[in-house]
């Protein structure tokens, strides 16, 4: 049995599709389950839409995802003498011939032969085509760059690729590429085609239904684990009941058998509620270390104080993305513009005033300054003011964090420190 070859080839026409990352995770898992070889080749020979910078683009997702190649990358054109070579052999065997020679430049067209081909897909299964039903295509274009169909099946060929795994927006173009391989005398590797992603609204994934592209992922706090996993099951499935696969266990246990022939439909909610998961299940270390750079970013923090990870572990639990960690912790780094909504909610009622010249009095008494004074001390206080604890406890958390909503009250009060809470309080 030849060794595994498999290979992802993206066209850099921009930065990697969910749809390229999935087809890049199967390919890539594929290859490690058999022991073989994971190929990065670059499909550019369409230079008006290719670019150095969405090269560059692709290979960092890649390696965020940590989807890490043998050989590669590859760029097609770097090869296009191999394509040259060919073409050369397809016109001297009469497979191929000039069109619009009277052009000046002419293109080279393949001449499809009358077959009917088969072919034993590892997803869909036995797929028949007849080629009377394809018209000669172009394989060289006049500009003297090959076309997809040409150049894919050469450097198929010349990698020693024993299965070419890609989207089924290919599989109709696959009688195409087997003719070629029959022409040119090279061996046919097995196919499998991959169901499509589809939006929550059975359309076809784009940027309508939000993020598509894996960078856009990594700048919204996503993990590359979260991510990878997710990606695994979006046509995959190994049983009805388990969700979560450390990377291992997904070598272990993909299989192009258990792939869906219908379409997948993009789950945000999940992915979200996975996320979420994986950031619990951090080390407190390691997520500060993550939320650092978001909070750098977004400019709360230079350096990280050593209070941090005390701010950290108070929103573990609560958060699904590590930019949601900015949002629910930016007072503690800056007084915040009081959100509308809240302030006419809690701090222009009558009774406002009064919780908070009442709460400041109770914040000057607390000693030791610590969760636990500060909560017995203002636990007392929806009592002496004959009030609902919601009602005072809220409007306190608005005047201090500007929104209704935040990490638990008592231990950031704590982290505030008693100098920024009497401030902030004073304020209003």
């Amino acid at each position: 049995m030849p060794m595994t070859r498999v290979r992802f080839a993206p066209s850099p026409t921009g930065h990697l599709h969910i749809g390229g990352a999935r087809t890049a995770l199967y390919n890539w898992l594929f290859a490690k389950q058999n022991k073989g070889k994971f190929i990065l080749r670059i499909e550019d020979t369409d230079q008006s839409r290719s670019t150095d910078k969405a090269i560059e683009a692709i290979i960092k997702s890649l390696s965020w995802l940590g989807l890490d190649w043998d050989e590669g990358p590859f760029r097609q054109t770097e090869r296009l003498y191999l394509y040259k070579k060919a073409v050369d052999k397809l016109l001297k065997e009469k497979k191929a011939y000039y069109c619009d020679a009277d052009k000046g430049n002419p293109a080279v067209r393949f001449k499809v032969p009358q077959e009917k081909l088969v072919v034993d897909d590892l997803v869909y299964g036995k797929c028949e085509f007849d080629s009377a039903n394809i018209e000669d295509f172009v394989i060289l274009r006049s500009n003297g760059m090959p076309t997809f169909h040409l150049s894919v099946v050469v450097d198929d060929a010349e990698m020693k690729i024993t299965h070419v795994i890609r989207g089924n927006d290919h599989l109709p173009n696959t009688p195409k590429h087997i003719l070629i391989f029959k022409a040119l005398g090279y061996d046919i590797p097995q196919f499998a085609h991959l169901p499509m992603i589809l939006g929550p609204d059975k359309q076809r994934l784009s940027k309508r239904h939000g993020a598509t592209s894996v960078e856009e992922f990594k700048d919204q706090g996503y993990l590359p684990e979260a991510m990878l996993n997710y990606l695994a099951l979006l046509g995959w499935g190994f049983d009805e009941k388990t969700t979560f696969f450390s990377t291992d266990e997904l070598i272990k246990n993909f299989s192009l058998s258990r792939v869906s022939k219908n379409p997948s439909v993009w789950d945000q909610p999940k992915l979200d509620w996975m996320n979420g998961s994986y950031i619990r299940n951090l080390s407190l270390e390691e997520l500060t270390k993550q939320a650092i750079l978001f909070l750098q970013q977004t400019g709360l923090i230079k350096e990280p104080s050593p209070a941090l990870p005390k701010i950290i572990a108070l929103i573990q639990e609560r958060i699904k993305t590590l930019s949601e960690a900015t949002r629910l912790v930016a007072f503690f780094f800056k007084d915040m513009k009081i959100d509308e909504k809240a302030y006419d909610k809690f701090l222009v009622k009558p009774d406002a005033k009064k919780i908070l010249e009442k709460t400041i009095i109770s914040i000057k008494e607390v000693e030791p300054f610590n969760a636990d004074k500060i909560e017995e001390k203002l636990r007392q206080l929806p009592a002496e003011l004959g009030l609902k604890p919601k009602i005072v406890f809220q409007t306190i958390r608005v005047a201090l964090t500007g929104k209704t909503v935040s990490p638990p009250l008592f231990e950031s009060i704590e982290l505030l420190g008693k100098d920024t809470t009497l401030a902030r309080l004073k304020k209003l």
